[in-house]
């Protein structure tokens, strides 16, 4: 791959990107946290979970479907920067194909489950839900409505991505383009099954219906190239 390449963001188209926003203890936050990052809190004592799903469609590594389990942080913002819409670190990523975990690992130095996932959309009216598994175990299912009377935005939202691993500490901004919508009406669902996927996490202390629901269509992820972190972050 040529430096320009390499240097150019890359883009995943999906069908639909699902988000639903979870609170769960800080002191679990923290500990899944790397050292340099904080959760952001919502109430004291409790922090964001996200739980996100995808169905890209068209992507370098081609089609596939994705889960992520990231922690909501505050973002870092230099001087003369945009204020991206939220900041989170993914601490677990899982999808359905072995291309497209080498391709997350590589050049995101993304966490990743091992094994592909079993990864379902089930489209309803004003509703998605997705099931998760591995090896027929299940993992999750999360549940995203459209809100009733919420209505769709075409958007261009900017956001920020955490990284580490062995080699280092890594931010990321990456644009969000599509139809969007979201409401906070707590219509939604989360269950969670006892998985090595969902090990990190105090099952039983994270809060089954979500605070806030995002739900995007036919859209477009930009994920803009890796910048290594000034002040390091690490245990």
């Amino acid at each position: 791959m040529s430096a320009a390449a390499a240097d150019a963001p890359r883009l995943y188209r999906y069908r639909d990107a699902i988000n639903g926003f979870f609170e769960f203890p800080t002191e679990n936050a923290r500990a899944i946290l790397p050292h340099g990052l904080q959760p952001v809190e919502p109430h004291h004592g409790m922090s964001v979970l996200t739980v996100t799903a995808f169905e890209f469609h068209d992507s370098a590594v081609g089609a596939y479907r994705e889960i992520a389990l990231s922690v909501i942080v505050p973002p870092r913002i230099g001087h003369g920067e945009t204020m991206p819409r939220a900041a989170m670190y993914p601490f677990l990523v899982g999808t359905t194909t072995p291309a497209s975990r080498q391709h997350g690992i590589e050049v995101w130095h993304l966490p990743h489950y091992p094994d592909d996932l079993e990864v379902e959309f089930e489209r309803g009216d004003g509703r998605i839900v997705v099931t998760a598994a591995a090896g027929g175990k299940p993992i999750l299912t999360l549940r995203v409505t459209d809100g009733g009377g919420v209505g769709w935005e075409t958007v261009e939202h900017q956001y920020q991505t955490f990284m580490h691993d062995e080699n280092g500490s890594y931010i990321s901004p990456l644009v969000m383009s599509g139809p969007f919508m979201e409401h906070e009406e707590e219509r939604g669902s989360l269950e969670l099954h006892s998985h090595l996927f969902t090990r990190a996490i105090e099952r039983d202390e994270v809060t089954t219906s979500p605070f806030r629901e995002q739900w995007m269509r036919d859209g477009v992820e930009t994920i803009h190239p890796l910048q290594p972190l000034v002040a390091p972050v690490g245990r």
